[in-house]
């Protein structure tokens, strides 16, 4: 009696393709924050030379799966939620739609790209130091969003008073 080793082995070596065969969406359910800042330090932009200063984040998050009502906290007085709709009605090609989006500023109100899958959220964060942006960036993360990345700007100085309000 003969024993066929290469059945044993030819299944071995098709387990790893069983991923190709996974269905479900990474983008669905809830992130732990360890796991976004793992996630997104992989592919951040270096800021790692830059220790204790102070950048203005902006964080771009993937919407796809968010629940309406996360979806509807996320939307305040002032958003933009048809920058990306119009972006789409203008070129009818999703990626130059994307590339639009993504060059536009937005501020802390946010923008939104409801386009097609995926559905972006841009929004402007407030100064933080260079070591706390990602962490900050994955704690505003809701149920089925996904901080896909951030780009960092400098802190807006305030003008100082003129010297005559200042005697007021």
């Amino acid at each position: 009696m003969r024993i066929n080793i290469f059945l044993p082995l030819t299944l071995l070596t098709l387990l790893p393709a069983c991923s190709y065969f996974d269905d479900t969406d990474p983008r669905e359910g809830a992130e732990t924050l360890e796991a976004c800042i793992e996630r997104v330090s992989k592919d951040a932009p270096d800021i790692t030379g830059s220790e204790g200063a102070v950048f203005v984040p902006t964080y771009t998050y993937d919407i796809t799966k968010v629940g309406l009502e996360d979806l509807q906290e996320l939307t305040v007085p002032g958003s933009d939620e048809t920058a990306g709709s119009r972006d789409m009605a203008a070129t009818n090609e999703t990626s130059t739609a994307v590339a639009r989006f993504m060059a536009q500023s937005v501020d802390e109100n946010g923008a939104f790209f409801m386009g097609r899958d995926p559905a972006l959220y841009r929004v402007r964060g407030e100064a933080l130091a260079s070591d706390q942006i990602i962490a900050a960036g994955c704690e505003r993360q809701k149920t089925g969003m996904r901080l896909l990345s951030f780009t960092t700007g400098p802190v807006q100085s305030v003008p100082a008073p003129a010297a005559e309000e200042q005697a007021e």
